[in-house]
């Protein structure tokens, strides 16, 4: 299985809008097994606290995403606006592309940097 940064940007997304105090099992027309693997992933990259069960090498994982981490608020903040995640789906994330998480983070504040004036200014 391959990542999926929209599915991670959903699931990102949809756990900043989460009451406190509930857990997202789930995300509608997305498999079990894509769900649980994907909050794995934001897991291991520090964006969610998350409680992960894997009973069976071939049953999918039981996931509940908790809360975002500090990290993951970033990531939030960086990726709401609907227009830099689609100019970051097509000069970082292009299918054929090879990238790193890192490297998506990195262009991300950036174009983030570049687009606050009071922050250019600060930098001069």
């Amino acid at each position: 299985m391959k990542r999926d940064m929209d599915l991670i940007r959903q699931i990102a997304l949809e756990t900043a809008e989460m009451p406190y105090g509930y857990a997202l099992h789930s995300l509608d027309d997305v498999s079990s097994e894509d769900f649980g693997q994907h909050v794995i992933w934001m897991q291991q990259a520090g964006l969610i606290d998350a409680v992960v069960e894997e009973f069976m090498a071939n049953d999918p994982p039981k996931a509940r995403v908790l809360r975002l981490t500090w990290d993951g608020c970033e990531f939030v903040d960086a990726i709401k606006d609907d227009t830099l995640w689609k100019r970051a789906k097509e000069t970082v994330i292009k299918p054929s592309a090879s990238f790193t998480f890192g490297i998506l983070r990195d262009w991300l504040r950036t174009e983030i940097q570049q687009g606050l004036p009071s922050l250019r200014n600060l930098s001069q």
